[in-house]
């Protein structure tokens, strides 16, 4: 199957829809109207928190990135500590949306990449295709473990430990990642995209992407950058320009060069 040819439309224009008359697909405003959210991660990485920043500014929503603006993770810390309001529902560490208005608490990437995905229309198209919504789920949550799998690698002794603390115990974890791990994982988003089309696009010409896309788009932005030698080797030609195709979309475009919003990988935990 061909490569899905994607085409970045101005953000402002009005766009498409898809299909014809049978399934319109709202898309959200700009300037969003009623409940404000906020996003809680450690304010000095860019790791799992990106996958949220990038859903949001995909979706043309407006958040406050409490940390970020604080240039302190102590709120994210009171979350992480079990530290909440006695209307919120427990959640056990960041990355953690909050809505200001309603008081909804929500963590877990995957569980926050499909509720944000199919609040605002970032998801598979049709929406109560139930089979389709799943298959985007299972692709959400194989990122999730690629990007644990990457991560425990460079902390093989103990997760929550600096990397420098266990250079050394790393190294042939790293090597075996490399080598066993992250060929099959690469060779299975290729297949996915090759496959199944409408995982990654809600409509024909590509104007509209999904959670899943914009998952997979941030674990190959962390590949590339982690390994950079073995990105360009086992990745497909397909792959990469899916990859290539998603950063050059406008408002993913623009998170990437606000360096304000977008920041640099830490290099050392594959996030």
């Amino acid at each position: 199957m061909a490569t899905p040819h994607v085409e970045c439309s101005d953000p402002t224009a009005e766009r498409k829809v898809w299909p014809p008359e049978t399934n319109p697909i709202p898309i959200p405003d700009p300037t969003p109207v009623g409940p404000e959210w906020e996003l809680y991660y450690w304010h000095f990485l860019p790791g799992r928190g990106d996958f949220v920043r990038l859903l949001f500014a995909e979706a043309g929503i407006e958040y406050k990135d409490v940390c970020r603006d604080e240039k302190s993770s102590a709120a994210a810390l009171k979350f992480y500590k079990g530290e909440r309001g006695p209307e919120e529902f427990p959640v056990l560490a960041p990355p953690i949306i909050r809505n200001t208005e309603t008081k909804f608490v929500l963590c877990q990437t995957p569980a926050i990449l499909e509720y944000l995905g199919r609040k605002f229309h970032l998801c598979p198209q049709p929406e109560n295709n139930l089979e389709l919504q799943a298959q985007a789920m299972q692709v959400n949550l194989i990122v999730a473990d690629y990007i644990a799998e990457g991560h425990d690698a460079y902390h093989p002794v103990k997760k929550t430990g600096s990397y420098e603390s266990q250079k050394e115990e790393a190294k042939p974890y790293i090597e075996a990642f490399v080598k066993e791990r992250m060929p099959r994982y690469l060779k299975h988003f290729d297949e996915v995209l090759k496959k199944s089309k409408e995982i990654f696009f809600s409509d024909e010409d590509g104007d509209y992407v999904t959670y899943a896309a914009i998952a997979v788009f941030h674990a190959l932005r962390a590949t590339e950058f982690q390994f950079p030698e073995d990105y360009k080797k086992l990745c497909s030609n397909e792959l990469k320009k899916f990859y290539d195709t998603m950063k050059m979309r406008p408002r993913i475009k623009a998170f990437l060069e606000d360096p304000e919003k977008s920041l640099p990988f830490c290099g050392n935990s594959m996030m």
